[in-house]
């Protein structure tokens, strides 16, 4: 969205900016059976276990009881990273609404409206600089890597250079403000054709690996 076409098109009709939203909600949709993953969390438990007493045993671990420990992993992984994009986007939809009647006057309640707190200035890395190093980190990968291999790849990468403001915490205290700037950065890029929309939860890749 920092295309200024982008931001010309959504200025003249903000109903495109609700349906790009949806788009992303959507693309972060939770929903799931409580029950399945309950039964995912136990079954990972129990092949975690068998697989710890096998390695004490030295007795060779199946590949096939390897891979569904790595399946269970990434699913429930992939589950808890999109709901927690999920809280933090509602979030900051809850505090974008409170904006828009403060400017409208309204607040629900009769109160007096208070200004709205600003978002901070401080510098911030560019979003530019943060989709290269994404596109380095999968690179180096062969296109291909888990959520976490590219938040360690990047940590590494912007090791003493991120600067203040992305040391800050978003609304919910806890997220710093460049991860939170990553994980949006890479649903753009999903967007603009670069990694793919299709692979596997948990699973970020080049939609064409360069030579």
């Amino acid at each position: 969205m920092s295309d200024s076409n982008d931001m010309e098109r959504f200025t003249k009709d903000p109903g495109l900016l609700v349906e790009l939203c949806q788009d992303v909600i959507d693309r972060l949709d939770v929903t799931a059976d409580e029950a399945l993953v309950a039964e995912q969390e136990a079954q990972l438990k129990v092949i975690a276990r068998a697989v710890d007493q096998l390695e004490k045993s030295g007795v060779a671990v199946p590949d096939m009881l390897r891979a569904e420990k790595s399946r269970l992993v990434l699913a429930l992984a992939s589950f808890a990273e999109s709901r927690q994009m999920l809280t933090q986007l509602a979030d900051e939809f809850d505090e974008l609404l409170k904006n828009l009647r403060e400017r409208l006057g309204q607040n629900g309640s009769g109160a007096e409206v208070k200004p709205r707190q600003k978002r901070s200035k401080l510098p911030r890395t560019s979003k530019e600089e943060l989709r290269l190093l994404i596109i380095q980190s999968l690179e180096s990968r062969h296109g291909r890597a888990t959520v976490s291999e590219v938040k360690a790849d990047l940590s590494k990468f912007l090791d003493g250079k991120l600067l203040a403001g992305d040391l800050e915490y978003r609304q919910d205290g806890k997220t710093r403000v460049w991860l939170n700037n990553v994980q949006w950065e890479r649903l753009q890029m999903c967007r603009d054709g670069l990694i793919r929309n299709d692979s596997k939860s948990g699973v970020w890749e080049l939609a064409e690996v360069r030579s």
